[in-house]
């Protein structure tokens, strides 16, 4: 959680979760951000690459998001100021802007979480399946342009990608399939598993 002080930067509260740079922050950027024609490896000058830790080091001040270039663009008003996601690209939704601004409260570190123990008795859309396209799919694959042509920004788009095989195709690195998410490493077993199972299961809107 965090409160604004008087100073109007945020603060955090003493049990405020540790958001991890490789888990939540670094796929979250690289969705949204460093994607071709922005922000990617082959971007060039203009688009300065924001790829790795360092990379997104240069636009950040650790312990001040309102001082931070990254957290300022994806908080701006796109009429009045420079914002990013540029359009057609839907803006960060407030939960993936706050683990950004919770990182960069914590010091910005370039830390990795351990994986919690895998629990496939109850997977569900709401509890296990959306909370990772969120993070990893979301910025490519959403408003008026979606990469591929395929938006997963509701739970019928997700659908029909699960019951025609695209989706675990591409999460599970099938040869078959083009690998997702996009610039990063392929996503855990026991996500791979969540997203059979669910699938399995009849992909419902549970």
């Amino acid at each position: 959680m965090i409160l604004l002080s008087c100073s109007h930067e945020p603060v955090l509260m003493p049990d405020t979760p540790v958001v991890c740079f490789q888990e939540q922050v670094l796929p979250l950027i690289n969705s949204n951000c460093a994607i071709p024609g922005c922000h990617s490896a082959s971007s060039g000058e203009e688009e300065p690459p924001l790829t790795t830790y360092d990379e997104i080091l240069n636009y950040v001040e650790p312990g001040k998001p309102n001082k931070s270039e990254l957290y300022k663009t994806i908080t701006a008003n796109s009429i009045l100021e420079e914002s990013m996601p540029p359009k057609p690209r839907l803006k960060l939704s407030s939960y993936q802007v706050s683990l950004i601004s919770i990182w960069i409260l914590q010091g910005a570190p370039d830390n990795s979480c351990p994986e919690p123990p895998c629990d496939t008795l109850n997977v569900t859309f709401s509890n296990n399946i959306s909370p990772v396209i969120d993070i990893y799919c979301k910025g490519c694959h959403s408003g008026a342009d979606p990469s591929g042509g395929f938006s997963l920004e509701t739970y019928d788009e997700v659908s029909v990608l699960a019951q025609n095989g695209k989706l675990f195709g591409s999460v599970s690195h099938d040869p078959l399939y083009k690998p997702m998410p996009y610039q990063s490493a392929k996503l855990s077993d026991c996500i791979v598993t969540m997203f059979r199972i669910w699938i399995d299961n009849g992909s419902l809107n549970n």
